[in-house]
């Protein structure tokens, strides 16, 4: 589709100004911002909190791992994009991720390609998300590290926020980092880039909290994003998103002049890797969540519709769980939109609530084996009862059964 789009700029302060509409499907960059005014850093800057390893994929297997990325198949229809995406163009080997673009006509599309995301089977608000990755750099190509909110199902694009950690197109070594939100009448993006050799492995990351979204290359920040308080309207980036990798094949970007001599070309991943944002042993504010039991299966929301039960072999959309700080040491547990609530312990605990009370709320607690407890506002412990029956929060103290693994 054509897009019209007007840049914007932040300054001091990292206040960002609105711009105008876009009418559009994903993105525009032509007009992005590179005066270096607008980058608050170009040298590395220093860490101030601790990141602890949440979720990751090393790609040391085989073959793509079917429990953390789903496969896209056929053309997105957007941005004017001429690749079928397929599994057949995922694979791994030598510890990479390999995503391969070929001169392959499939499904009405001049090129083949593929896409990974992790929508249903991984989530995170805030944190460090990284990934280090080797682009294919030829006329044409348009490889993408990103991230989209859980909810886009639901709002739609651009309300549910897009946090685009790394794009490059054509043969170019521009690095492109953006956020696309709805800035209350319609699309408005804000963007910077820089400069890497795109056919070299980088680290890029993007470091997420509730003050700003803050981009790296191999560590060098190259530009910041305000996002405290929700200002511009920038509240969708205070909630979850997931991650997708690709490698686009034409559209409006890289233009629709491709080396088909170059192909078959590769975008190579050699890890993603997920981190929260610790300064104690307290719990991961704003992560999505799984929890595991001394039975090594998982907690279930079971969608709100019946007592949560600790029996689940797998973790999908009902076993994961937003973890929001409530205040005074305590968190609210959020799956599928509802809270999970301790029942005061008078009953199996649920996933009902639409509004967090006093039930609603736990004492997280964090075991020396890396273990959590959550402790209801009755004083009792949750625990999984081995799975055998529905959960509860009626236990004076904690042993194996109101002990949790996180995201194991």
């Amino acid at each position: 589709m054509k897009k019209q789009i007007l840049t914007f700029l932040t300054r001091a302060g990292l206040a960002l100004a609105l711009v105008s509409m876009i009418v559009s499907c994903k993105k525009d960059y032509n007009n992005q911002s590179k005066n270096a005014a607008d980058n608050p850093s170009k040298t590395t800057a220093a860490r101030a909190v601790t990141y602890q390893l949440v979720w990751s994929d090393e790609f040391n297997g085989t073959s793509v791992d079917g429990s953390k990325w789903n496969i896209d198949n056929g053309n997105p229809n957007v941005n004017n994009e001429k690749e079928y995406y397929q599994s057949a163009n995922a694979t791994v080997t030598g510890g990479n991720l390999v995503i391969t673009a070929k001169n392959q006509s499939v499904g009405g599309q001049p090129y083949t390609s593929a896409k990974l995301e992790t929508a249903g089977k991984f989530s995170t608000t805030y944190g460090r998300i990284e990934a280090r990755i080797k682009l294919p750099a030829f006329q044409g190509s348009w490889p993408a590290f990103w991230m989209l909110g859980n909810n886009i199902n639901t709002v739609g694009w651009p309300s549910c926020g897009e946090i685009d950690i790394m794009e490059q197109v054509n043969t170019n070594n521009t690095i492109l980092g953006t956020m696309h939100w709805n800035g209350g009448s319609g699309h408005v993006q804000y963007g910077s880039s820089t400069t890497a050799t795109a056919t070299d492995y980088h680290v890029y990351a993007v470091e997420w909290d509730t003050s700003s979204i803050r981009w790296y290359v191999d560590n060098t920040l190259y530009q910041t994003g305000n996002i405290l308080n929700n200002i511009n309207n920038t509240g969708a980036f205070h909630n979850p998103f997931y991650i997708i990798l690709n490698l686009a094949v034409g559209g409006d970007l890289p233009g629709q002049t491709v080396n088909t001599g170059a192909l078959p070309s590769s975008m190579l991943v050699d890890y993603v890797r997920v981190y929260t944002a610790t300064t104690t042993s307290g719990p991961p504010i704003g992560q999505t969540i799984t929890l595991k039991g001394f039975n090594n299966d998982y907690v279930s929301s079971e969608n709100g519709t019946q007592a949560m039960n600790c029996n689940r072999t797998t973790a999908s959309a009902w076993e994961q769980f937003t973890v929001i700080d409530e205040g005074g040491g305590k968190v609210a547990l959020q799956s599928m939109g509802k809270y999970v609530s301790s029942e005061n312990g008078t009953m199996p605990i649920t996933c009902n609530r639409t509004s967090v009370g006093a039930w609603e709320t736990f004492t997280w607690g964090t075991n020396a084996d890396g273990t959590i407890t959550l402790q209801g506002n009755n004083g009792d412990f949750v625990s999984s009862e081995n799975g055998t029956q529905a959960m509860t929060c009626n236990r004076t103290s904690a042993s194996g059964w109101e002990a949790f693994k996180v995201n194991q």
